[in-house]
C-alpha cells in the first residue's frame, strides 16, 4: 500500500522549503530598518539578583541579545500613560511580530534549551529602545504576556508583551 500522507518529524521540519527561505525573509525585513522605518532596537535581557530571589539584592545584567533583523512592533499606541505623583507610567501591551525564524521558542521564552524554567534569582524581559531624531533614547521594559507562536507561512515568530512598571536607566543600569 503506498504512503499517502507525510508525517513530519522535528528533523524534517528543519529542512523544509519554508525553513530554507527564512534567511531571505530576514534580509527583506532588514531593509525596513535600513530605510529608517524601524528606528528602534528590541533586546532580550537576562538579569541575576545577588540576594537569591528576583528583586532581592543587587541586580547584574547577565546577557543582552538584540533581536535581528528588527521585528515589527504593533499596537504601540495602545500603551496608556497614567499620571502619577512621581511622573508618567505606561500601561498596556504590544505585539512583536516578524521575529526571525532563526530564534527558538526557548530563546523567546527565556528558558534553557531543555525547557527548564527561569531560575528564581534571575529575571528575563524584553527591552524596546527608540532612537528619536531630536533627543536621547528611552528604554522600555516588557514581559512576555503570551507564549511565542511560530507562523510557518510568514516565516516568523509572534509574541505579546506587557509593559513593566519600571524601565532600565538610559545608561543600562538596572534598578
Amino acid at each position: 500500500m503506498p504512503k499517502r500522507f507525510t508525517e513530519v518529524t522535528s528533523s524534517q521540519a528543519a529542512k523544509t522549503l519554508a525553513r530554507r527561505f527564512v534567511p531571505l525573509a530576514d534580509s527583506l525585513r532588514d531593509l525596513l530598518t535600513k530605510f529608517g522605518l524601524r528606528s528602534y532596537k528590541v533586546t532580550i535581557v537576562r538579569v541575576e539578583w545577588s540576594g537569591g530571589k528576583r528583586g532581592r539584592g543587587t541586580p547584574v545584567v547577565l546577557s543582552e541579545r538584540i533581536i535581528l533583523p528588527t521585528p515589527k512592533i504593533s499596537n504601540f499606541d495602545a500603551l496608556t500613560e497614567l499620571v502619577q505623583p512621581i511622573g508618567l507610567e505606561e500601561l498596556g501591551s504590544v505585539e512583536l511580530s516578524q521575529i526571525s525564524g532563526t530564534f527558538t521558542e526557548e530563546d523567546l521564552r527565556g528558558t534553557s534549551k531543555e525547557g527548564d524554567a527561569i531560575p528564581q534569582n534571575q529575571e528575563f524581559y524584553y527591552e524596546v529602545e527608540f532612537f528619536p531624531h531630536d533627543g536621547p533614547s528611552q528604554k522600555r521594559r516588557f514581559f512576555p504576556r503570551s507564549a511565542p507562536t511560530y507562523a510557518p507561512g510568514g516565516l516568523q515568530w509572534r509574541i505579546r508583551l506587557e509593559k513593566a512598571n519600571e524601565d532600565r536607566n538610559r545608561n543600562g543600569d538596572v534598578e
